[in-house]
């Protein structure tokens, strides 16, 4: 398998399928696209046509069994994320689904249990963690000079102003938006064991979280969010014993040490190291698709496991279902 190309083909071929991912397969030489699959014949039949693959379908069932791909991606509504990933795995295929993986925790907890009994691969889009803005920053600090992770830092502000696919605002904006940064502070500081929240939601107008978090580490995390925001903004930051470092909007970091780097000028400044990359990475307009995407597909010609999986995916869910339940009831809760 190592030596050859993996078969894939795509269930979905909407909007963010067809302007991230799509484009981000065509540029990773390992992926052999074989099919698409839309209910909408025309979408399909355009998603072949801009991107390369031999066939088309509307149904997906008919799509698996007819060409028998290796892997499927599949992008749409959460409800299918579930049902057609639970659907692939057990038809032994390897499996990527875009976030989140199910409308309820329960379903996200059925896709984790899919993906152990069936030995395959299943790949949640939580695609902060695969930035290389986010990459460096683990990589930074799992180094010996900066020490002892233990304490962590998400905030996150976006557009939404009311509870996306029919969901209540605060649980909407949860699986549309706070995965990502809930899913980056999880590869950076592993689980999270306890939360405490407070926070405000009013459909159109406001809303606003902010949330203590303990991680099984032993280290602690704040967590901020903002809904309604005029715009984006990221900003996720770890300190060590040796130093301190935060990626900003996905693309800069800054990195401040005990030990300076040059003969300083003034014995009272900080140096700090500043690392920037293009927004447009690779040709794609956001960072972390191509490379999300390059993982499963060297973890399914490997067969190696991705360090992003559908469990991965269902505790950063657990971590959000218990912020939310915070903010309703008050106190701590324990994440199990």
């Amino acid at each position: 398998m190592a030596e050859t190309r993996v078969r894939v083909c795509f269930i979905g071929c909407g909007h963010h399928s067809t302007e991230s991912l799509q484009p981000a397969v065509s540029l990773i030489p390992l992926f052999n696209y074989t099919a698409a699959c839309d209910l909408v014949g025309e979408k399909a039949m355009e998603a072949t046509r801009r991107f390369g693959a031999r066939k088309w379908y509307t149904d997906y069932v008919e799509m698996v069994d007819e060409e028998s791909p290796d892997a499927v991606i599949i992008v749409g509504p959460p409800q299918l994320h579930e049902e057609a990933g639970v659907y692939c795995l057990k038809k032994g295929l390897h499996v990527f689904v875009e976030k989140p993986p199910s409308l309820t925790l329960d379903g996200a907890k059925r896709l984790m249990e899919a993906m152990k009994a069936s030995g395959r691969i299943c790949m949640v889009g939580t695609h902060w963690r695969h930035m290389p803005v986010h990459r460096a920053l683990k990589t930074l600090s799992e180094k010996e000079v900066f020490g002892e992770v233990f304490r962590l830092e998400a905030t996150y502000l976006a557009p939404d102003t009311r509870g996306a696919w029919g969901l209540s605002f605060e649980w909407g904006f949860m699986l549309n938006q706070a995965i990502h940064p809930m899913d980056c502070l999880q590869f950076l500081g592993g689980r999270v064991i306890e939360a405490e929240a407070w926070g405000v939601a009013e459909e159109g107008r406001k809303l606003a979280v902010s949330a203590s978090l303990r991680f099984a580490s032993g280290a602690v995390g704040s967590f901020t969010l903002g809904g309604c925001s005029p715009v984006f903004y990221e900003r996720v930051g770890v300190q060590g014993t040796g130093g301190w470092a935060e990626a900003e909007q996905f693309k800069r970091m800054r990195y401040a040490g005990k030990k300076g780097w040059i003969e300083p000028t003034d014995p009272s400044a900080v140096q700090t190291l500043v690392f920037e990359h293009g927004s447009h990475y690779r040709g794609v307009s956001r960072p972390g698709y191509v490379e999300e995407l390059e993982v499963f597909a060297q973890s399914v010609a490997s067969g190696d496991h991705p360090h992003a999986d559908a469990e991965d995916a269902y505790y950063a869910l657990k971590t959000l279902d218990a912020i939310v339940e915070s903010i309703r009831k008050g106190g701590r809760i324990r994440i199990d």
